[in-house]
């Protein structure tokens, strides 16, 4: 019987971190194109992770490798034995509405996760500072937010060397304002990645690519009712929602209802700091 549930639980893990080389890398929740963030191979030598200090994750988390050899892994969504899910907002192109859903998260009591760039960061420090001092996560998204394989961008694509500088360069920007160290999550732009990509990732310090589950569509320019919609139909536990803070999308009009809805359904809300990573 104990056998038994071991094979289970492997299974179950298997199914929920998903390696990077892996064709399932691709998010979950698939899209006609990458969501624009911001503006529009060769496999490097990649060392070990050195694991980070141990934080347990609440009960029923996904549990993570804490040492990652080869290429950072992918995780597209949490545990599905938590009924919990996690907010996470991409900031690359304007200001936008950050502002206006944070002012929503601080009232509904949530914490979200933020996956920022560089170059937004500097633009908006006062706002990062803001993020870090009401307890939410935050995630390298690059520096300019430039596709790495440039397949959502229909450009060249970028050289490992660049790849890596475009991650390093952000790591510096984030961890200045942030205070604090924002290894080890890294968000791809657009989600365009494959295993020489997340090789990088590793070997630049960053061992879980945060991949979504349910992309919003807001940056499409669908409604807040659609949003609303279309996010709280694929709600359950475990699900990563993808958001933007960008002026074009209606994400943070969408925001307050479908909070106050998934409480009513019974979630909770983690970050990616609750996987214990």
């Amino acid at each position: 019987m104990r056998v038994r549930a071991r094979i289970v639980l492997v299974l179950w893990l298997a199914a929920s971190v998903v390696p990077a080389c892996s064709p399932a890398s691709r998010q979950a929740s698939s899209s006609p194109s990458r969501p624009p963030t911001s503006l529009p191979s060769t496999t490097a030598s990649t060392p070990t992770a050195v694991p980070a200090s141990p934080t347990p994750p609440p009960a029923g988390s996904l549990v993570l490798p804490r040492t990652v050899t080869g290429s950072a892994v992918v995780v597209a969504r949490g545990s599905p034995a938590r009924r919990t899910v996690f907010l996470t907002f991409d900031a690359g192109s304007d200001t936008g509405f950050a502002a206006q859903i944070l002012d929503t998260l601080k009232a509904a009591g949530v914490s979200a996760t933020f996956g920022i760039t560089g170059r937004w960061a500097e633009q908006n420090a006062p706002l990062v500072r803001r993020i870090v001092a009401e307890g939410h996560s935050i995630v390298n998204h690059t520096y300019d937010h430039r596709s790495f394989t440039g397949v959502s961008s229909h450009a060249a694509p970028l050289s490992p060397g660049d790849r890596i500088a475009e991650i390093a360069h952000a790591d510096q920007v984030l961890t200045g304002l942030a205070g604090h160290p924002v290894k080890p999550w890294f968000r791809l732009p657009y989600g365009d990645g494959d295993h020489n990509v997340n090789a990088q990732v590793l070997q630049a310090g960053y061992r879980y690519v945060l991949g979504w589950t349910v992309d919003s569509l807001g940056w499409q320019g669908l409604s807040a009712p659609a949003i609303s919609t279309r996010c709280l139909s694929r709600a359950a536990p475990g699900v990563i929602y993808l958001f933007h803070v960008g002026s074009q999308s209606q994400d943070s009009v969408a925001l307050p209802g479908m909070i106050q809805s998934l409480k009513d359904q019974g979630y909770g809300f983690d970050t990616v700091a609750d996987l214990g990573a």
